[in-house]
């Protein structure tokens, strides 16, 4: 410690040096868009997902829709219904625009208007086609239209995702004011706009909130520029590390900059407070030497445990996750270097240190504290009661908590995404588009046909079942009139006549088919796993029972047709078929976030122990430690269980990352030094009254940068900050009242033994 205030200034020095070199290398850090990051390579949706948009060229399609009045009209002279010439103005004008926009697909758009130019002028025909879209293309009350665009893959496109998504969205409204832009490429490209934008936004917020808290507690710019320069110091190295390390943001790190503001804020404002008691009996050196020599243990084994608690994403199934845990990691403990750089220099350089200021509020405080020690001291068993009372009601709610895998969920009620879902499902159909591809035999056949109209029915018939599903298959295309030939042929006619429509559905290159499935986003969370599942379940008995009819085939041909008949009489191969896309895929995503909390929250609690333990070398200590900082997470997440308030990437994250941030490593260090000289009555109240203040200002500084997040738009980050909060207040009781007790029940009283001896 002496060293560190020897070379105070060279400290200083060498950490703006650094934060300099950081600045430029820091910029380069970027920011990773794309759905596939959170999956490793080898997922198996990701491969099916890969494999679709290899088959059929892509699943990030983008709905425009809007209200059409006199959309369709009936020919009074033939009965043929046709496009009103309005309706066929607004389309042909709206498609042709949005197809050239650079990043869409223009061979690959899809509107009413072209297809039924391309089809029979009859009324069978028109009739027929006009069902075939229904919900996709036209509304049931005919009044609504949308043009369906699909996407360049992000590779062959010459502009990002962002830039196509806002093209479509300018377009599409100076054309059709009012159209409505939706489908999962649009809600995870405004996902991640949201997050970046609210990620740089909440840093700035948080870090001037926590700036005006500090000179209001300090009364000086000293304190609230070491502070500050901490924090920007920290978040700068901190990015410089990952730029070099190749490693890249994404949706969940890009709270890295708030969250490393949060914990050094916290962690300065424990150690003023602590400087601040001991100027008023000592000079600034000898203030500042003691201050580090009695707080670098603490200090560095809360950084430690709060790095372990995030280290405990990395179990997550979710890539995103396990690379916030490597960067909030790695930035938890760039805080505790920088802080050491930078504080000593900052209590002990100049003339004329200015002691930091206090509240008006802190002797009200100090009053509290010391009425609580002495009612925890006098009613153990009463206060004890009450904690576990409150335990007991909300525990049960840990077992019970939902997940939220409705997408649209992540977003206010007012943004532009959720009130494009909700007209494009009320007045078109669902939004969310998955598919079944399989393999198709060459040269496809009559029969196998026939076999895809009997799974497609039997998709159909899950409506009866209660899941509300569009089944889109090639059958309901080569169905239309006039139906000459059989089921081969009349497909023949169809690819020449409508190709655009059936690319979309066949590959005859790849021997690839598939059937589009579309359900609506907007739906309950175990509705929407239920479905997923129902079909998956459907379409693996109907290739089970397909591959059993082709083997017993097989076999009857190999017995009538002996020898010449072995290559044709051979088993057939084993259909694999399943269900995938970025509907499944987003489900998927949030499905996996209840068990990564239980697990993260796990390996958090073991790190937690084990650290204690070795910190303190007792795992009596581990052990009591681990309760005061489990507490406040239980109640919160417990009372989300109970509350039914599901569980989305905000708040499955907050178990592991909660843990740490209460400050008991400070009150037991106090608690075991003051022990063998005043007993466990009198350590408690000197560890109430000289840690407790500090307790509270740090939690206050804590729960104050929090909030901030609570503004964004982004609803998980709402979530985040705004439960982190309360489990900070929760957090700030357990130190006070929880701990106390743990160590009162458990500690055996040195002093007492010393009595006895002496009489």
């Amino acid at each position: 410690m002496e060293g560190l205030v020897k070379f105070r200034n060279w400290l200083l020095l060498a950490a703006v040096v650094m934060l300099l070199v950081c600045i430029p290398i820091a910029e380069r850090l970027t920011f990773d868009q794309t759905i596939e990051s959170f999956f490793a390579p080898d997922n198996p949706d990701i491969q099916l997902l890969l494999k679709s948009r290899q088959d059929f060229g892509g699943d990030e399609f983008v709905i425009v829709a809007w209200q059409e009045p006199g959309l369709i009209l009936t020919n009074p002279e033939n009965d043929i219904p046709e496009l009103s010439e309005t309706a066929t103005s607004h389309i042909t004008e709206l498609s042709q625009t949005l197809s050239k926009l650079p990043g869409v697909d223009k061979g690959r758009t899809r509107d009413l208007e072209r297809f039924l130019k391309k089809s029979p002028y009859n009324k069978n025909t028109r009739q027929k086609m006009l069902t075939l879209f229904d919900g996709v293309l036209v509304g049931p009350d005919q009044e609504s239209t949308a043009i369906v665009l699909q996407l360049l893959s992000a590779g062959n496109s010459s502009v990002s995702r962002g830039e196509t998504v806002a093209a479509i969205r300018e377009t599409a409204a100076a054309i059709i004011p009012g159209a409505a832009v939706a489908g999962e490429a649009v809600q995870i490209q405004d996902m991640f706009n949201l997050v970046e934008r609210d990620g740089n936004i909440l840093y700035i917020a948080s870090l001037v909130v926590l700036s005006i808290m500090l000179l209001v507690i300090f009364k000086n710019l000293r304190w609230v520029l070491a502070s500050v320069g901490i924090v920007i110091a920290s978040v700068t190295c901190t990015r410089a590390v990952l730029v070099i390390a190749g490693a890249q943001l994404s949706m969940v790190s890009s709270m890295l900059n708030s969250l490393v503001t949060v914990i050094s804020i916290g962690t300065t404002t424990h150690i003023i407070v602590y400087y601040r008691e001991l100027r008023s009996e000592l000079d600034q050196h000898a203030a500042t030497l003691r201050t580090l020599r009695e707080l670098w243990h603490p200090v560095m084994w809360t950084v430690i445990t709060i790095a372990v608690g995030f280290a405990a994403l990395l179990v997550s199934d979710i890539v995103p996750v396990r690379s916030f845990a490597i960067m909030m990691t790695l930035g938890t403990l760039m805080v505790l270097v920088i802080t050491l750089a930078v504080l000593p220099a900052t209590f002990a350089s100049g003339k004329h240190v200015p002691i930091p200021g206090r509240v008006r509020l802190e002797d009200t405080l100090d009053r509290l504290l010391d009425r609580m020690a002495h009612m925890i001291d006098r009613h153990p068993v009463g206060t004890t009661i009450g904690c576990l009372v409150l335990t007991a009601v909300t525990a049960p709610g840990l077992f019970i908590m939902q997940v939220e895998t409705d997408f649209s969920k992540n977003f206010r009620e007012s943004s532009p995404i959720v009130q494009s879902l909700k007209f494009i499902e009320t007045n078109l159909g669902p939004a969310g588009s998955w598919d079944v591809s399989f393999n198709v035999p060459d040269p496809i056949t009559t029969e196998f046909l026939e076999s895809t109209r009997e799974l497609t029915d039997r998709m159909q018939e899950l409506s009866a079942e209660g899941i509300e599903l569009d089944v889109l298959s090639l059958n309901d295309g080569i169905d239309i009139p006039p139906r000459l030939g059989n089921a081969a042929k009349r497909l023949n006619t169809f690819m020449s006549k409508q190709p655009e429509l059936v690319e979309g559905f066949y590959n005859p290159d790849r021997h690839r088919m598939r059937i589009v499935l579309r359900s609506a986003e907007q739906q309950p969370t175990h509705v929407k796993l239920a479905q997923i599942q129902r079909v998956r379940d459907v379409v693996a008995s109907h290739f089970d029972k397909q591959y059993a009819i082709d083997t017993e085939r097989a076999h009857a041909a190999l017995v009538a047709g002996g020898e010449r008949s072995t290559a044709s009489g051979s088993e057939p191969p084993r259909q694999s078929a399943t269900a995938s896309g970025l509907f499944v895929l987003m489900a998927h995503i949030i499905d996996s976030l209840l068990t990564d909390q239980i697990r993260s929250f796990t390996w958090a609690s073991i790190g937690t122990v084990v650290c204690m333990w070795i910190a303190f070398r007792s795992l009596r200590i581990g052990l009591i430690s681990l309760v005061p900082n489990v507490f406040p997470i239980a109640l919160v997440t417990g009372s989300l269980g109970l509350l039914n308030v599901p569980v989305n990437i905000g708040t499955a994250m907050i178990a592991s990352v909660a843990m740490g941030f209460t400050c008991s490593v400070h009150y037991i260090e106090v608690f075991q030094k003051s022990l063998p000289e005043v007993g466990v009555t009198r350590a408690l109240q000197i560890a109430q009254s000289g840690v407790g203040k500090a307790v509270v200002l740090a939690h206050i500084a804590l729960v104050a940068g929090f909030l901030v997040l609570t503004v964004s738009e982004f609803i998980p980050l709402v979530y985040f900050g705004g439960l982190l909060s309360l489990s900070m207040i929760g957090g700030l009781i357990s130190d006070l009242v929880l701990l106390p007790l743990l160590l009162r029940w458990t500690t055996k009283d040195p002093t007492r033994r010393e009595k006895n001896v002496d009489n």
